[in-house]
């Protein structure tokens, strides 16, 4: 376990301690609570300066929400265009104007028993890059505001579409009126759209009417907490076993190792043509994206991505890289 995860706290007038290192937490986000909510709420648990997240999940919907502490909050960017999978249920003969069980009904539709084997072929059609048109009730901006607050006041709008990709979508119990499903998709797909859209594609109305995320890039629910669970563990003095250093966070990312003074030197601005590293063999054949740069301790220095190969570069393999992300520096 890394410094930045550590347990710091300092106290102010009010006695209240506050925690001041740097972390990735995991938590079960419960039905009726927004994003945002819950980042406020552990924020205030643990007094901390900063807390992001990164994926919203919408109120109605539970699972896998990834928070980003103080100096965490910089992975953002490397955490969020991740693939993502949900377990959800589509109710049927039913539309909303959410898309969900939250709105109001718009159409209603009596239709026939589906089939299993129905239901598995609708499936496949939607496997592979689809367009789908943005929920009315999305955060989404047109013209600079976004698409529900325009949908409240009852402002008439034309949603964008936009490509996402369905990497599995399969069938896996039908209780009719309602069927689950278990999807693996790329980030901005809208889970709401395409249970809608499964369903007209069956000749049915239809609405989510349960939303779980169930993993989000490399996290999943066996990593999840709920803010109950935090509380009891931070009660304990337990918090540092669960939370993630940056550097565990980025475990999917190829990385690349520097002595302690090139750790400094990087933080002090210093381009990585000029840093030798420990290790240039930990990334076999360079391959594309970005990388981790790690010290010795494992604590994360910077986040890089290759750039084009020059004939005289002084790196391994002739390859150079952009420094993207500094960590560490305060």
């Amino acid at each position: 376990m890394s410094s930045s995860t550590r347990m710091k706290t300092t106290r102010g007038l009010n006695t209240q301690a506050r925690f001041t290192g740097d972390g990735v937490l995991i938590v079960d986000k419960l039905a009726g609570f927004t994003s945002h909510d819950v980042v406020q709420k552990v924020k205030r648990k643990l007094g901390a300066a900063k807390v992001g997240h990164s994926g919203t999940l919408d109120p109605f919907a539970t699972g896998v929400l990834i928070l980003l502490i103080n100096g965490a909050t910089k992975l953002a960017p490397f955490l969020a265009d991740h693939e993502k999978t949900y377990l959800f249920n589509v109710f049927f003969g039913v539309e909303t104007d959410t898309q969900d069980s939250t709105g109001k009904v718009v159409a209603r539709q009596p239709c026939e028993p589906l089939q299993e084997s129905e239901i598995r072929a609708a499936c496949d059609a939607f496997i592979g890059e689809i367009e789908q048109t943005v929920p009315r009730y999305s955060a989404v901006r047109v013209k600079g505001q976004r698409l529900y607050q325009l949908a409240r006041r009852g402002v008439e709008v034309t949603p964008p579409n936009r490509k996402v990709k369905i990497k599995d979508l399969s069938f896996c119990e039908l209780r009719w009126p309602e069927a689950t499903f278990e999807v693996t998709c790329s980030k901005g797909t809208y889970v709401r759209s395409l249970g809608v859209d499964l369903a007209r594609h069956l000749n049915c109305n239809g609405h989510v009417s349960q939303l779980r995320r169930l993993a989000s890039g490399g996290f999943s629910l066996r990593q999840a907490v709920t803010l109950e669970q935090l509380e009891e563990s931070m009660a304990r003095g337990e918090l540092h076993q669960l939370l993630m250093t940056s550097a565990q966070a980025l475990d999917c990312y190829p990385e690349l190792r520097v002595s302690p003074l090139d750790a400094k030197r990087i933080r002090q601005g210093s381009t990585l043509d000029s840093i030798q590293f420990l290790d240039p063999g930990s990334s076999p054949g360079w391959p594309a994206g970005p990388y981790k740069v790690l010290d010795p301790d494992n604590n994360l220095v910077a986040m890089v991505s290759k750039a084009a190969k020059v004939a005289n570069d002084r790196q391994e393999g002739g390859v150079t890289f952009k420094t993207l992300r500094v960590f560490g520096t305060g």
